[in-house]
């Protein structure tokens, strides 16, 4: 009698809801439709078909592990992370490390501030702004264009000395 309470089973066609259902597969003849699948509050997922545990108990049947193992990352020891069958994850590292594997990060949100006590680096080919960059300093180390014109060894002749300026550049 207990060694049906718990199985591993096959999950197929999990269904959005209120609580997602699906149907589970373990022994022949022995699949069950509609079984329920609870998740911790603030987590959920979609993985639609997978490898799983069933538990049955005095005839009802839900879905406690639901797992994709053919996608999942192999992780260091204590290593966490929250994944997609894509490939892209964050991942909580050693040492403090987040990290983010994407093709396109978006963030939405009214304000972002970033808090960086010891630096922060971009490496990218180029960065864009679709509105006014503010900084309270600026520093180029090999160049810097102003309107499209070059800061960086840029002269004017014929300069009266005086009042007078050289213009816009």
């Amino acid at each position: 009698m207990l060694s049906n309470l718990l199985r591993w089973v096959r999950v197929r066609g999990l269904k959005e809801g209120r609580m997602q259902r699906g149907r589970v597969e373990g022994l022949e003849h022995d699949a069950r439709d509609g079984t329920p699948r609870p998740q911790d509050y603030g987590f959920a997922a979609n993985v639609v078909d997978g490898d799983g545990l069933r538990l049955e108990v005095c005839g009802h049947t839900i879905i406690l592990r639901l797992d994709r193992t053919a996608e999942r990352p192999a992780l260091a020891p204590y290593e966490v992370a929250v994944w997609h069958k894509e490939g892209h994850m964050v991942c909580l590292k050693a040492g403090r490390v987040v990290q983010v594997d994407c093709d396109h990060y978006l963030v939405n949100a009214q304000q972002y501030t970033v808090n960086a006590s010891m630096g922060m680096a971009f490496n990218t080919p180029t960065a864009t702004a679709s509105g006014v960059f503010n900084a309270a300093s600026v520093a180029a180390d090999t160049s810097l264009k102003v309107g499209g014109k070059e800061v960086l060894g840029h002269n004017h002749g014929n300069v009266l000395n005086g009042g007078g300026n050289t213009g816009d550049f």
